[in-house]
Order: structure tokens, then sequence, then C-alpha cells
């Protein structure tokens, strides 16, 4: 039986990918009990192929679905589609995995039925997991529902209809989301000891082009959240 899937969304990441597909080899849950399902937002840098080089590596299933390049709503929906476990852990395709991550998450899912499990996403500037993790003001969120480390019954997803499609741009598709969710009843609890490590490097001129347009995605997609 699989207890729980983490759930990743790509698209032409290739090298910090696999920092994070690694980092979900050394969890202190048996690597029967949880999967990977990979979803490839139409990369065209060579994903594919760091995937099947690693798979042997892996010591849990791993499942690698590409599509066209579409929006991060509908990726999320194929991956959902592939799931089999019977919680949904989401984190970003940046985000390393600590080694207890998913037992924790599962700990709060076995406490309480109806929830939303934030964890603690610790940010740090390159892909190695520190051995002590310092707290820093950009880990503040009070989002009910974040996708770079939150997890939730797969059945409570299917319950509140998934995530809306009509997002074709990056921004406010979580959210949205986790509004439907707190509609039929969902509390959210936070356990920040199940840790997600956010790499975050210093701003480049490259960086920084890339955080402006995210930011006008973001402005467009808000009005469809509104």
């Amino acid at each position: 039986m699989i207890d729980i899937t983490v759930g990743i969304c790509s698209r032409n990441r290739k090298d910090i990918l696999r920092h994070v597909l690694l980092s979900l080899c050394d969890q202190t849950l048996e690597g029967s009990r949880y999967e990977v399902v990979l979803v490839d937002d139409g990369s065209e840098d060579g994903t594919a192929r760091m995937v099947e080089e690693l798979r042997q590596q892996l010591p849990y299933a791993l499942s690698y679905l590409w599509q066209p390049h579409s929006a991060l709503a509908t990726a999320r929906n194929t991956g959902i589609r592939a799931a089999r476990g019977q919680v949904m852990l989401y984190i970003d395709d940046d985000v390393l995995a600590d080694p207890r991550l998913l037992e924790e998450h599962l700990k709060i899912h076995r406490q309480y039925d109806r929830c939303v499990c934030n964890g603690w996403v610790n940010h740090i500037p390159e892909p190695v997991r520190p051995e002590k993790p310092k707290f820093t003001a950009a880990d503040i969120s009070t989002s009910f529902f974040w996708t770079s480390n939150v997890s939730v019954k797969l059945a409570h997803l299917k319950e509140a209809g998934l995530f809306d499609e009509d997002f074709k741009e990056y921004g406010w598709e979580d959210q949205e989301l986790g509004l439907r969710l707190m509609a039929i009843g969902l509390r959210k609890r936070n356990n920040y000891k199940a840790i997600g490590y956010h790499v975050k490097g210093p701003p480049t001129t490259r960086s920084l082009r890339g955080a402006l347009e995210l930011a006008r995605a973001k402005a467009r997609t808000a009005r469809l959240y509104m």
C-alpha cells in the first residue's frame, strides 16, 4: 500500500530537480510506502534523460509523466489522476526533502482526518541540506494551502474538485484550491518538523528578469482568483 504520493511539477529545471529527487532517497519512511509522481510540463532541457539515468538509484517508485507545456494547475491535475497514495504531498522542483518530511506529514494525517498539513519551507542558498536549519524571514507564510510543502488526503482533493485549469499562468491556483478545501471543512495544521529546503540563490540579472515576469503573470491570474 502506498501511504503518500509526492507530487512534483517541473519545466526545464533538470539540474535542481535531480537534487530534489535524490533528497527523497533517505526518507525515514520505507521506500515501499511512498511514491513520486513527476509531471514534466513540456521540458526541452533533457529532463527525461536525466530521470531515466537516475531511476535505477531510487529506492521509491517514480512515475514520470510528460505533457505539452500547459500550466501548473493542469500539470498538478495530471499528477493527481496518476497518484496511488492516500495522502498527496506537494513540493516544488527546487525544494529538497528533509529525511523526516514524509513521516512528519503522515503523522498529522493520522492524528487529524479533515486537514491540510503545511510544513516548514526553509530557504537555503544552495542545494545542500543544512545540518541545523536556520529560520529566515522568507520562511513566513500565512497561506492555507502553499504547494511548496503541503499535504492533503487524495480523497479530499477530489472532493474539492481538483485544481482549476482556468489558471493558465503562474500564480494563485493553489490559493484558490485552498479556499475550496476550507469550504468543505478542512482545517489547517502546521508541522514545523516537516521541513522542505527551498533553494534560492542570490539574485542575478537573469533571475530578476524571471521574477519580474512571474510577478506580471501573478498579477494577471489575480484577476481570475478574485
